[in-house]
């Protein structure tokens, strides 16, 4: 998950609800109050206004009580999950909360300690969701894939896939790509190592695509050496700059000759099946030798040689969102043991497939690292790369390979928090000096303004600090305050407002805790 996860506290006692609200806000976790309602009706159209991921409702509430806004939910929004809350006389009554697809129960009154497990145990339902949601977008992405290229071969397709398809693709244009050689004379590249260029080609046409027009269009592997992007109805000089850079991309990468035929309109799947046979006729005949067809390798052959590129870069785009969402938290042992499961995975992975994944992995952190950590493209370094894996020969020699990748990705994350560390916290600091008056000043506000996620923004200032955001800003406005009862004749009601504290009681306890004597006390004290 690569965002804050919402919540709609639902409860008809204002008082208990801003409390929890307030705690909430305070525990420093990927939560956060995104709505708040008095009663089941007003919660179910905030639901479909606000789409949180968890309601948290009162079980005995006027108008809509929470049992019946649970099955509402539950049945027009089976992913979000609901607690419920309720009183030591209701607890038989929220046993049937339990039946009816609540996740778990409060009891009142919640301490800080009972939110935290069901929050935790929210979070946990979220992530299981979260990743069979993305399975289930990866095997459709295999199948609209496998789909699209049976159109190409002029294989029968299902209506209902071909529905989504021509959906997909009505009004874009069609770009066929051609290889014309994957044994020049420059590189010692061998049948076997096809698989793995094909999977690079896909990689490369995909970003250097996002770069031109802001996506990665469809792409697909039609046949061996035989690729279709669909992009946008660029302009002229787009489409031109597009396959310039594609054709220098593949050459500086990969040491591979592309050819790329002119765009063509693309209105109807009928369309797919012509516009390839005519565009393959044109391109083999005059196609160096050393273009090898699919018709004259074996079945494996073919089969090993077609990497199922769409579900391949999905999972690729999956490694790359969990590595990114663990960096914004600032959870680097999380980031070590992540890199760790991945690297096991590809090792216990098929002997045909190993070289396969190991590349996807690595196409994952360099993705990572150039979208959050600012790193460039090394087209010398992913030819070697590319050669080093088609040399690995054992699983030593992959393990090795791994190894490498990852600690060069390590390393650039080091250099990253070195730049941006101290000057973040720097400038959350002077934002602090600006804004220390807000009663609304919270932890998220500050690391918004850092364009940091709050974990990560906690966990680096600490880091840089040495104290925690929460005793920063209590000390901070400790100064504040020494200042105007030394310099002001401000009452201590007053001071307690400039400095932020609606409760004077309050700040005066916090006053004596940080100074030893009381806002009275230190005024008695330093202006005499």
């Amino acid at each position: 998950m690569d965002r804050r996860m919402r919540i709609l506290l639902v409860e008809d006692e204002p008082m208990f609800r801003k409390g929890m609200a307030k705690m909430i806000a305070g525990l420093n976790t990927v939560w956060e109050v995104c709505g708040e309602a008095e009663n089941g009706e007003e919660a179910e159209q905030f639901v479909e206004q606000l789409c949180p991921d968890l309601v948290i409702t009162d079980i005995r509430m006027p108008l809509m009580d929470g049992l019946e806004l649970l099955q509402r939910v539950k049945a027009a929004h089976p992913d979000i999950e609901v607690i419920v809350i309720t009183g030591y006389q209701d607890f038989q009554y929220a046993q049937s909360a339990l039946r009816c697809g609540a996740l778990d129960i409060l009891v009142k009154p919640c301490s800080k300690q009972d939110i935290c497990l069901v929050l935790d145990k929210a979070e946990a339902a979220a992530a299981v969701k979260w990743q069979q949601r993305g399975k289930e977008q990866w095997e459709e992405a295999r199948r609209l894939d496998n789909a699209l290229r049976e159109l190409f071969l002029r294989l029968p397709c299902r209506p209902d896939i071909a529905a989504v398809l021509q959906r997909r693709i009505c009004g874009t244009k069609l770009i066929l790509l051609y290889i014309s050689d994957y044994f020049p004379a420059h590189k010692q590249y061998v049948k076997k190592d096809i698989p793995l260029l094909q999977f690079a080609v896909l990689n490369i046409v995909g970003e250097v695509t996002r770069e031109v027009q802001g996506d990665a269009g469809c792409l697909l592997i039609v046949e061996t050496g035989c690729f279709a992007l669909f992009v946008k109805d660029l302009a002229a000089d787009q489409e031109r700059q597009l396959q310039s850079a594609i054709a220098g991309s593949l050459w500086s990468f990969l040491g591979l000759r592309a050819e790329l035929q002119e765009a063509v309109a693309v209105n109807a799947l009928e369309q797919l099946p012509d516009l390839y046979e005519e565009g393959l006729g044109v391109w083999r005949s005059g196609t160096a030798v050393g273009w090898i067809p699919a018709s004259v390798l074996s079945r494996e052959e073919v089969t090993q040689s077609l990497p199922d590129g769409g579900s391949s870069r999905m999972k690729q785009q999956m490694i790359a969102e969990q590595l990114a969402e663990l960096i914004r938290e600032g959870n680097l042992k999380g980031l070590k043991e992540c890199l760790e499961q991945l690297t096991e995975a590809v090792c216990a992975s098929s002997p045909e497939a190993r070289k396969l994944e190991a590349l996807s992995l690595e196409f994952a952190l360099q993705q990572t690292a150039r979208k959050q950590l600012e790193a460039g493209s090394d087209p010398g370094l992913m030819t070697a790369r590319i050669e080093r894996l088609h040399e690995s020969g054992s699983l030593k020699d992959l393990r090795e390979w791994l190894a490498e990748a990852i600690e060069r990705f390590l390393e650039t994350l080091a250099e990253w928090q070195n730049k941006y560390g101290r000057s973040s916290v720097a400038d959350a600091i002077r934002y602090m000096e600006e804004h220390y008056a807000s009663r609304q000043l919270t932890l998220a506000d500050v690391a918004g303004q850092a364009h940091l996620s709050p974990a990560y923004f906690s966990h680096l200032f600490k880091k840089e600090t040495g104290r925690s955001f929460v005793t920063f800003l209590i000390e901070m406005r400790m100064e504040k305050a020494k200042q105007l009862l030394t310099a002001t004749s401000l009452n201590v009601t007053e001071v307690a407002g400039v400095v932020g504290y609606d409760l004077p009681n309050y700040f005066a306890k916090l006053f004596k805790q940080y100074s030893g004597l009381t806002p009275k006390e230190y005024r008695k004290q330093h202006q005499s």
